[in-house]
């Protein structure tokens, strides 16, 4: 019965104890997360959960709720994301690329077709957010790849 009971409980915390992702995947998540934001043009999320861009959340979501103005004059509906790769580049910071189309509603792209960003990102004591945008320059043609230290 010990044998049993000894069993059981093994294997139970073996279920809880699952291991914790690899840093890089917890910021590939993180970027899928922010595009799912992005997607739903919800600017006040944005600012508060991912970015960590400018003096305040209220600014950030200011010059969020102005890019989506331009974006939306021009017909802009949502992104489709093609890849998201991430890299820890330190402890506490990490590089992210992702290749995206911008559509209308319609599903036409708008130019240029094929997209390319890459991200600075920084772990924080409430979480990873995107400290810069446009932090490398990266090729639409090329495959998503770390930068060199």
């Amino acid at each position: 019965m010990r044998l049993f009971i000894g069993l059981a409980a093994l294997a139970f915390c073996a279920c809880t104890s699952a291991p914790a992702p690899a840093p890089e995947q917890a910021v590939e998540q993180f970027m899928w997360d922010y595009t799912k934001a992005w997607n739903r043009h919800d600017t006040a999320t944005i600012a508060r959960d991912f970015y960590r861009t400018g003096p305040s959340v209220q600014e950030q979501k200011a010059n969020l709720d102005r890019s989506f103005d331009g974006l939306r004059a021009q017909g802009y509906h949502h992104s489709d994301i093609f890849a998201v790769k991430a890299c820890m580049t330190g402890v506490d910071t990490a590089w992210a690329g992702m290749k995206f189309s911008r559509l209308k509603a319609d599903g036409e792209p708008l130019p240029p077709k094929d997209r390319a960003s890459s991200y600075t990102l920084t772990k924080f004591a409430d979480g990873w957010r995107i400290t810069k945008v446009g932090a490398t320059p990266i090729k639409t043609e090329d495959p998503l790849a770390c930068p060199a230290s």
